[in-house]
């Protein structure tokens, strides 16, 4: 339909400046522009509101490596943003419902903006004028693995796990393919037809991703391979993650801009020790040198797809926390871990903090794909479907920019597959720290036998005890998303 062609520039703002677009704009009815050549598709990837998703996602304090005290609950209210701090303790607490029942769901919301515009271009670009079919195709190929990566990232905050048992019978989110702001029904589709969509568009897309031309901002075939390999990992399926992982993989060399920051060299010339608050959030250090890069110039990040979370730099900022590590994540690092620096143990007066903080990695939740992720997938799939060697030439070749030089080793203890496949688990947990990745891992090694151990899950606010159950896996879809589609109750 022509109506789905016109994109309010207020609600999208779209940046044109790299598509060359100012007439684009110029020529068109104010407050509305018209998508009709290939460059206007293309620009209409480069809004800052693809990369910021800006919302409350209250999976972060699912997470079993953070530490809710009394003082952070007093501080949560002036500090942290987006999030509702009642929303926050509920989920803390491990409480079915967590959403106040006035709150508007953001994330819901946020995700289906972007899923509109990924199929406005997804739908029209191929009819669009002045542009080559490649361009078009890739740039298809784009909105095309754009749009599943939001159902797939939607899915992992309102859906139960993927389970290939009962996927048939499943309710998950609704699978959004048109640009029309006129549908009012939805119906919440199966898991397995979900996640069918979901990898037909990726795995149909991203051979047509072109070679990477631009910034973090945008998918290309490396990325796309990526995503599609860290997909199948999270849903649990080792073996056909293995071939996109290890593609990414190889195209990473090739890749000059996007490589693993060396913490040996960034660390030398403060001595390889603890870093303080102000080295830490020291905003004079410039890139290549930043040890916590903004996400948008962190080399690091293939895609950027964040969500900001100030909680742990208002510590370097304001000397208060929102949250802290528990001491025993500290302990998950030896000596010789270079990563273990960046989590400050006290404060800027140099008096101990009564646990860490978690300034591990960024200020973001990143909700697209990060360089370390390839690596440590791949070696993790690799160690599960046998090829062990490879696994530990993967987690070497990547511990060295994270150990002290000599120690980046696999370590003695490390004997058996299952051995080796927990400490690629281990090394996935110091990595991301306090991160999303956690809440991930925590969905899918759930009911893995391996991981039989880890149980219980558990949160302790300084009061009482509060153990994670299987319907902690996800949200409960919020009255603000029901009262409009009261028969998904």
């Amino acid at each position: 339909m022509k109506i789905n062609r016109y994109i309010s520039v207020a609600f999208m703002v779209i940046i044109l400046s790299m598509s060359s677009c100012d007439s684009f704009l110029d020529d068109q009815p104010r407050g509305n522009a018209i998508a009709e050549t290939t460059d206007h598709y293309n620009g209409l990837f480069n809004t800052i509101t693809f990369m910021n998703m800006t919302m409350a996602d209250y999976t972060h304090w699912l997470i079993d490596q953070i530490q809710l005290t009394p003082e952070c609950i007093v501080n949560f209210p002036t500090t942290i943003t987006n999030y509702d701090q009642y929303s926050a303790e509920r989920a803390f607490r491990y409480q079915k419902d967590v959403y106040k029942v006035t709150e508007n769901c953001t994330a819901w919301e946020r995700c289906y903006k972007n899923i509109y515009t990924y199929n406005v271009i997804a739908n029209e670009v191929m009819n669009s004028s002045d542009g080559t079919e490649m361009k078009k195709k890739a740039i298809q190929a784009e909105a095309r693995v754009s749009c599943a990566w939001m159902h797939f990232i939607l899915a992992q905050l309102f859906s139960k796990p993927y389970n290939a048992n009962n996927a048939d019978t499943e309710l998950t989110i609704p699978i959004v393919k048109d640009a029309n702001s006129n549908e009012k029904s939805f119906e919440r589709a199966t898991m397995k037809d979900l996640y069918h969509f979901i990898i037909t568009e990726m795995e149909e897309s991203c051979p047509e991703l072109e070679d990477r031309k631009d910034h973090n901002m945008r998918i290309y075939k490396t990325t796309g391979y990526a995503l599609l390999g860290k997909m199948y990992w999270m849903m649990g399926e080792y073996e056909k993650a293995l071939g996109p992982l290890r593609m990414a993989y190889e195209r990473l060399k090739n890749e000059t801009d996007f490589y693993i920051l060396d913490f040996n060299a960034l660390q030398e010339k403060y001595g390889y020790r603890e870093l303080t608050l102000e080295e830490l959030s020291d905003e004079e250090q410039m890139m290549p040198n930043y040890l916590l890069p903004y996400t948008y110039a962190n080399p690091e990040f293939l895609w950027v797809k964040q969500n900001t979370f100030l909680g742990v730099f208002y510590i370097a900022y304001f000397d208060i926390a929102i949250y802290y590590l528990k001491k025993e994540c500290y302990d998950l690092f030896d000596d010789n871990d270079l990563r273990r620096n960046l989590i400050p143990t006290k404060d800027k007066n140099g008096t101990p903090y009564p646990y860490p903080v978690g300034c591990i990695r960024d200020k973001t939740t990143n909700y697209g794909v990060e360089i370390p992720e390839v690596y440590l997938a791949l070696a993790e799939c690799e160690a599960r479907v046998g090829s062990e060697n490879s696994a530990k030439e993967l987690l070497v070749e990547f511990r060295k920019y994270r150990m002290l030089t000599g120690h980046e080793g696999i370590p003695g203890t490390v004997h058996t597959k299952d051995d080796l496949i927990k400490f690629c688990i281990e090394e996935e947990d110091r990595e991301f720290m306090g991160r999303e990745q956690r809440y991930y891992n925590l969905r899918r090694l759930w009911n893995d036998p391996l991981f039989q151990n880890q149980k219980p899950i558990t949160h302790n606010d300084g009061t009482a005890i509060y153990t994670m159950q299987e319907d902690n896996l996800y949200l409960q879809l919020p009255e603000s998303v029901l009262k409009w589609n009261e028969k998904w109750r």
